[in-house]
């Protein structure tokens, strides 16, 4: 397990820079890239469990969770990425590629008492 800490451990902090950069509300262009940078760190993970789960003691789930959360991080990547290549009039932030487009009131608004 010694040889699979330093490989969580970039992984986490990889985690980390992704949220940094959504709490700053950064651009797709780098969110993309910080994407793409955890995806590497996972797929590590996933390799070094899968070769020394027998090994190591372990369990087939987690390996089937990491798959999972490995999934999840391709879609947004390729949500992100996608947007990054589009030119909107302005650069949305991670969370608002991430939450989907704003929609206006399906009817009237305002004050109606008068």
């Amino acid at each position: 397990m010694k040889e699979f800490l330093p490989l969580r451990e970039e992984a986490e902090e990889r985690g980390r820079l992704i949220r940094a950069a959504s709490e700053r509300h950064a651009g797709p262009d780098e969110a993309c890239k910080l994407i793409g940078s955890f995806l590497q760190s996972e797929i590590k993970m996933i390799e070094y469990i899968e070769a020394n789960s027998a090994r190591c003691g372990i369990p087939p789930e987690i390996v089937d969770r990491l798959k999972t959360g490995h999934q999840n991080t391709e879609t947004m990547k390729i949500k992100v990425c996608k947007a990054a290549q589009e030119t909107p009039s302005h650069d949305p932030s991670l969370s608002e590629i991430l939450s989907g487009p704003k929609r206006e009131p399906a009817g009237p608004v305002g004050d109606f008492g008068r």
